[in-house]
């Protein structure tokens, strides 16, 4: 731990995430608003394509970051200076739009970033009916600009690298549209046994988020520069462990996280039915009524907020949430012992950490 606080204090930091957020955002919007132009015009396009941008240009930009940050390790150019990963990563953050109004649709959230999800604007402005389709074909009008916008990373790079880039880029949709089915069974998981149960949502949120989030961008970037093999195995399991993390966090931050923070309404994973690692710490450590109200609440769309208050309030007082904590925190320093095997300059392994932190040291 000491060696960490010296490498993280040695140098600078390599990266300001604020100002390399909107940097993203913009190169991502630019991108959409480039490609909207060349569609032939039409009375309903507006409004179309008003659905999509409402989720381009808004985010943290953190897979982006992922993927400079990979370039960077690898050898590649300092963060925020190599033209093929920011490219790349505006192509992952319109992927990231797309994953997400097909996920707002699918867990019937009703916000996004503080706005109305697709699937709830459709039904708004169009008609209640057409909600859901819309918010399918929105998600795949992004998931089409990822490609192209992919493509348009790889213009300038040599056969083999583009080949390599372009085939990983698949996999990673491929890898989400895999977990997001698993996730999507997980929410009728039977809770009576919270340990299995445990130990199947770890298993779906590696696949799912943990590896889209973290280990993949990273690798992408890392794949600009073509390291050896057991860099990337190496890489791979840092990401692994930090992007586990990185979801209970998120997930954590759903329960007891500040909606004016978040832009997404407190509690909403319990009024859906999420099965996440901390809901099953708190089931292994409740019973009687305490449990019995737990499971009930899990997936009741009906849900008072002072129900909720009760939830929020039992999930705290049974442990689960101090439990929850530590295996973050495990996981943290399970990825910086596999960074230092990377054996990597001061300044690269700086970053490196740099990254973790602000992974699992946020509030939204």
């Amino acid at each position: 731990m000491e060696t960490d606080r010296n490498v993280a204090n040695a140098a600078k930091p390599a990266f300001n995430q604020a100002l390399f957020a909107p940097v993203m955002n913009h190169k991502a919007l630019d991108f959409f608003n480039t490609f909207a132009a060349t569609l032939a015009p039409h009375p309903e396009l507006d409004r179309f394509l008003s659905f999509a941008r409402s989720y381009v240009g808004s985010g943290k930009a953190l897979r982006a970051l992922g993927v400079s940050i990979g370039n960077f390790i690898a050898g590649g150019e300092d963060i925020g200076h190599s033209e093929p990963a920011m490219n790349l990563g505006a192509a992952l953050e319109l992927y990231q739009s797309s994953a997400l109004v097909h996920d707002d649709f699918i867990d019937n959230a009703a916000t996004r970033r503080g706005i109305p999800s697709v699937h709830v604007q459709a039904a708004r402005e169009i008609d209640e009916a057409v909600a859901g389709p819309v918010a399918i074909l929105v998600g795949d009008l992004l998931l089409s600009l990822n490609h192209l916008a992919t493509e348009h990373s790889l213009k300038d790079l040599d056969a083999k690298t583009a080949h390599r880039i372009s085939s990983y880029m698949a996999q990673i949709t491929a890898e989400v549209a895999w977990g997001q089915y698993l996730d999507v069974l997980t929410e009728k998981h039977p809770l009576s046994d919270p340990e299995a149960l445990r130990r199947y949502v770890y298993d779906v949120i590696a696949l799912k988020s943990g590896h889209y989030s973290v280990m993949r961008p990273l690798v992408l970037g890392a794949l600009l520069q073509d390291p050896n093999p057991q860099f990337i195995e190496t890489l791979e399991k840092i990401g692994r462990a930090w992007g586990v993390a990185f979801q209970m966090r998120d997930d954590e931050i759903g329960v007891f996280g500040d909606e004016s923070v978040t832009g997404k309404p407190t509690g909403s994973d319990i009024r859906e039915g999420k099965r996440t690692i901390l809901i099953t710490m708190a089931l292994s450590r409740t019973n009687g009524a305490d449990r019995v109200f737990l499971e009930d609440a899990l997936g009741n769309q009906h849900l008072s907020e002072k129900e909720l208050a009760r939830v929020v309030e039992a999930i705290e007082s049974s442990g689960a949430r101090l439990e929850h904590e530590k295996a973050i925190a495990n996981l943290a320093e399970e990825g910086r012992k596999y960074m230092r095997e990377l054996k990597l300059d001061e300044e690269r392994e700086a970053a490196l950490a740099q990254f973790g932190k602000v992974l699992l040291n946020r509030e939204f």
